[in-house]
């Protein structure tokens, strides 16, 4: 009876274990000074489904959070959550940190949720937010080919540019990029051209309108940004070679350009 049971409970363990799901979150931290933290925060993935709780994130063998790094958490849930939505981030701590974008894994399904808006997370709210939700925007794959202006001055090491780009028909809305950054590649160099693949933008139709903002003071002049999906492509021209930057004194810290 007492072998029979045992069996029982091994056979009971390995189907809890088989019927469990396993999730990653693979976050981004922003590359500007201050954007990295030595904070707590703790998290959790929300599902179309369920939820499934990350707790704080933190991996005891590493100093996690550092400028432009990415750090990798795994959590264990007994139910399968379904479509990824959101991820959303609660800090505990005071000391301020930039999400720039998220990957979420689960079997071999990913799911990427970027930090549109730009914003600290921090328990003191004259800093930042004390809680956020990155969701997902759609289902959509976007490339953009970003082209420099090939002149004095014109190429950036730091001008940390998000793109919105909305749709010629007001009804399909717009859909917003994260930092626009090649890990480990020196982007908007005079005179090139930069690629950027963006999974899980919203489908919004026929581009009308780009929107870039720039969130720091080295100039930048981009010649074209070409947005292709799919087959669908549009170019926009900065026909007015206007500059980028922070520092108003330099340029604009946003732009529109609309076909």
């Amino acid at each position: 009876m007492k072998q029979q049971l045992s069996q029982l409970l091994f056979l009971g363990l390995l189907a809890a274990q088989a019927l469990s799901v396993q999730y990653q979150l693979d976050v981004v931290t922003g590359s500007r000074k201050y954007d990295d933290t030595d904070g707590s925060f703790v998290a959790k993935v929300k599902g179309s489904k369920g939820e499934v709780t990350f707790g704080v994130l933190d991996d005891p063998s590493k100093n996690d959070f550092q400028l432009g790094a990415t750090d990798n958490f795994a959590a264990e849930s007994d139910i399968d959550i379904g479509k990824v939505n959101c991820v959303e981030i609660e800090a505990e701590s005071d000391d301020a940190w930039m999400v720039d974008y998220i990957t979420v894994t689960a079997g071999s399904e990913k799911t990427y949720v970027y930090n549109t808006e730009g914003s600290y997370l921090s328990s003191d709210t004259s800093e930042g937010k004390d809680k956020m939700s990155f969701c997902k925007q759609g289902d959509a794959t976007y490339v953009l080919a970003i082209t420099t202006k090939d002149e004095n001055h014109a190429g950036t090491d730091n001008i940390h540019a998000r793109l919105t780009i909305s749709s010629t028909k007001s009804r399909k809305g717009n859909t917003t990029t994260g930092i626009l950054d090649n890990k480990g590649k020196d982007d908007f160099i005079r005179g090139a051209t930069d690629t950027f693949t963006l999974p899980n933008l919203k489908n919004i139709g026929k581009a009308g309108c780009i929107f870039i903002t720039a969130a720091q003071d080295d100039a930048w002049l981009f010649d074209e940004i070409k947005v292709t999906r799919g087959k669908s492509s549009r170019t926009f021209k900065n026909e007015d070679s206007t500059w980028l930057s922070s520092d108003l004194s330099e340029g604009k810290d946003e732009l529109e350009i609309c076909v």
